[in-house]
């Protein structure tokens, strides 16, 4: 029995059927363009192998990554069980993919979901994930005491527990008000799961017509490329959508509440209120 069978054997008993006939084809193919054993092929013929598949094949960066991904662990295999003394796979770069561009809403798809989101809840929570660019597992998180309808902003915790301030549009501002009237300082806005606010938001486009799969991770894109598409500086905007490492006393270290209100009532479509 060969290495290749003898790991497949191993992966056997955590993969599928589908995925074994998948590894065992790519495996072949290497071990045919190599044209010896695996134990005497060597990184650079690995790395000859992998770009032979992307250069002269053509082939997209995403499957050479998968090839990369498998002959990569097909190595450890054999390292680790000692049927190879060394790694040849070892330190190789993974393959860079292409980074797809997000999809997000049109303005006029986003005045339609907001048009469509007739129930006053489901209306606050459309407008404010596209009015602030927050991740669904933020804004199931703001609570009454995290929202400054005076200073206009609200209060919300990113990956890594990290702080940062975003923006309420004026057109927000009295709805929000009413909308907290009644709730606790430590009462969530949203008292939903992340699941059940991205099966209201599927709902609701689907009632809109909305031929895209939309989720608040669209609503997302869709503030910041919306912002972007107006004039938007992309710092600004970083900051808002918490993509920075910066801590909360170091958020606003160049811009300032203020400057990053004017640019957002400038570039945001909800900023002027045109989708009130």
């Amino acid at each position: 029995m060969g290495y290749i069978e003898v790991f497949l054997d191993e992966k056997r008993l955590s993969l599928s059927q589908n995925t074994i006939k998948q590894y065992k084809n790519i495996l072949n193919g290497f071990q045919r363009f190599c044209n010896k054993p695996p134990e005497s092929i060597t990184r650079q013929e690995i790395i000859r192998y992998l770009n032979h598949l992307m250069f002269e094949k053509g082939l997209s960066k995403a499957y050479v990554s998968n090839v990369m991904s498998i002959i990569k662990s097909f190595y450890t295999f054999l390292n680790e069980n000692e049927y190879v003394k060394a790694n040849p796979a070892k330190g190789i770069s993974q393959v860079k993919k292409d980074k797809k561009a997000p999809i997000y809403l049109t303005q006029d798809e986003m005045a339609l979901l907001i048009k469509t989101a007739i129930a006053p809840r489901d209306g606050l929570m459309v407008k404010m994930l596209y009015a602030t660019g927050v991740r669904v597992s933020e804004l199931v998180n703001i609570r009454k005491q995290d929202v400054d309808l005076e200073r206009g902003t609200i209060k919300v915790f990113g990956k890594g527990a990290k702080e940062r301030a975003v923006l309420i549009p004026d057109t927000l501002r009295l709805q929000l008000r009413e909308y907290c009237e009644g709730l606790k300082d430590d009462d969530r806005l949203f008292d939903l799961s992340v699941r059940t606010v991205e099966r209201s938001i599927k709902a609701i486009a689907k009632r809109a017509g909305i031929d895209k799969k939309v989720t608040p991770h669209k609503l997302r894109h869709s503030f910041a490329t919306h912002m972007l598409q107006n004039g938007g500086n992309v710092v600004a905007i970083q900051k808002l959508l918490g993509h920075t490492s910066l801590n909360t006393t170091q958020i606003y270290t160049h811009y300032s509440v203020d400057e990053l209100r004017d640019m957002y009532i400038h570039t945001h479509p909800m900023g002027d209120g045109s989708n009130e």
